[in-house]
């Protein structure tokens, strides 16, 4: 079964799709958790070339969840990731 859509119908689905999305995409807790992935790859990337600054990167990943359990507290997060 092929579907065959017009470039103004592709363009309409995918601003339907980024409404539906765009509270998820532009949440804090996304890119708090895009910033601990990161931190993480750093810290293994650094501890693997010897660096102790690797410690610093792991204990930004590590106090991730702390930080997120405050910001849920206070309200600032509304996405309930647990």
């Amino acid at each position: 079964m092929v579907h065959d859509k017009s470039v103004s119908e592709a363009a309409a689905e995918l601003r339907q799709v980024w409404r539906a999305a765009s509270g998820f995409l532009l949440s804090i807790e996304l890119w708090l958790m895009v910033l601990v992935a990161a931190s993480m790859v750093a810290g293994f990337w650094l501890a693997f070339m010897g660096e102790p600054s690797c410690l610093l990167a792991f204990g930004f990943a590590l106090g991730y969840p702390a930080l997120r359990v405050v910001l849920h507290l206070k309200g600032r997060l509304a996405w309930p990731f647990f």
